[in-house]
């Protein structure tokens, strides 16, 4: 080492001033005898730390990636996909949709993500993302990952076709999953609403342990007799009817937010002037959204789309046999569905009377949950009880007043309710 400053090379400035740190010189005084800066030492003080001697020479200012270089093809192939989506009215159109095309079609090199976005960049082809509504609402809601685990149904009511025709729509949701299923009618019948679970929703997403619903689903005109074909339907299979509080967003977050997607990629992209042509319509929006749409994280699920992750699970879910509606109708048109075990649990908030409605029906909560409070109170068919649950804690329990035979499911539903803990 020269006198003074007079050091052979930057690298050996460091190696003194790290050789002088390691000696326990201080930071001021070691920045003093090398001629730099004490944020000079504090800087490779730190790289020495976490590299050792390595950590010491220069790095190079290269960038890593060279962007200009992607190659021709690459990029000829993004666009043409790009252009593909475009055409079809039902295709989402981002950097992921094109990512997932890619995989699909077993195109190599794949590019990155952001190499993507770069050439929808470069290209002028980018659009602004649609954000999905979904309620603000924070609740309490469980985290479902895999499929056949929580399903949510809900309507779109009261839509138009050419001509002033109206109809409703009806979406089924797997939580874990992400796959759905829709059917289109004249009206919301429960005849029409079972139909669409049974033939068509529960043979694509699988049985689920429970479904959650709006108390449209289960409200009847006779007290104490919630037990619509609906609720019938889901006992019988097995699975736990959760009905949401009257008047309260949020609890069927996800098949709201289907509903709107829905809506995106028909009604609201395409005029349809008949009930048969509205359903061609919906079903290349379902199928889209069940097998091309990249909603999903292939290092958790093994693949980016909802049918698939429901085809790698089918073996441990829970599936219907072949059922024809219409071959168990009676000569009024009206299903039959015997009342089996199992729960119906409800959702409400305590009223200023220390009560909550069940079909049409006050059950005291007692004193000890505030006015307000959200408490759940699952009906038990099997020893027709009524237990009301707070903060996931028993409550009060009832003889809850079954006057119908009850049967046993076709398949056995889970031990516990799946808002237990709420």
């Amino acid at each position: 080492m020269a006198a003074g400053f007079g050091f052979e090379s930057e690298v050996e400035r460091r190696r003194e001033a790290m050789r002088l740190v390691d000696d326990g010189v201080p930071v001021a005084e070691v920045a003093r005898r090398v001629g730099r800066s004490r944020w000079w030492v504090y800087e490779w003080r730190n790289r020495h730390r976490a590299d050792g001697d390595d950590g010491l020479v220069d790095r190079s200012r290269a960038p890593k990636t060279q962007p200009s270089k992607t190659p021709p093809d690459v990029i000829a192939k993004v666009l043409e996909i790009r252009r593909r989506l475009d055409r079809n009215p039902v295709a989402n159109i981002g950097a992921l949709t094109i990512l997932a095309e890619l995989e699909h079609e077993r195109f190599t090199p794949v590019p990155s993500l952001r190499t993507i976005e770069r050439i929808l960049n470069a290209a002028g082809v980018t659009r602004s993302k649609t954000r999905l509504e979904r309620s603000g609402v924070k609740l309490p809601l469980p985290v479902v990952t895999t499929p056949g685990v929580w399903q949510q149904a809900d309507w779109v009511q009261d839509r138009w076709l050419e001509g002033g025709i109206r109809f409703n729509s009806l979406q089924i949701s797997d939580v874990g999953s992400h796959g759905i299923a829709a059917g289109q009618y004249l009206n919301r019948s429960m005849i029409n609403a079972v139909t669409l679970l049974l033939e068509t929703a529960w043979p694509t997403l699988s049985i689920p342990l429970a479904m959650g619903i709006d108390n449209a689903f289960s409200s009847t005109t006779h007290p104490n007799n919630p037990f619509t074909t609906w609720i019938r339907a889901c006992l019988y299979f097995g699975v736990e009817a959760l009905i949401s509080p009257p008047g309260v967003v949020g609890w069927t977050n996800h098949a709201e937010a289907v509903n709107n997607q829905w809506q995106r990629k028909t009604i609201w992209v395409q005029h349809f002037g008949s009930l048969d042509a509205l359903r061609a319509g919906s079903n290349r929006a379902v199928d889209w959204l069940n097998t091309r749409r990249p909603v999903l994280d292939p290092a958790v699920c093994g693949t980016r789309y909802p049918a698939d992750f429901i085809a790698n699970h089918a073996n441990t879910l829970r599936w219907p046999p072949p059922i024809t509606i219409t071959d168990h109708l009676d000569s009024k048109g009206n299903l039959h569905i015997p009342l089996a075990t199992g729960r119906v649990t409800f959702l409400r908030h305590v009223t200023e009377h220390r009560t909550i409605r069940i079909a049409h029906v006050d059950w005291p909560t007692g004193d000890t949950i505030p006015t307000g409070g959200l408490v759940t109170a699952t009906i038990t068919t099997a020893d027709q009880r009524l237990e009301i649950r707070h903060k996931g804690e028993p409550a009060k329990r009832y003889d809850y007043p079954i006057n119908h035979p009850i049967v046993d499911p076709y398949h056995q539903p889970a031990d516990h309710s799946l808002l237990h803990h709420v």
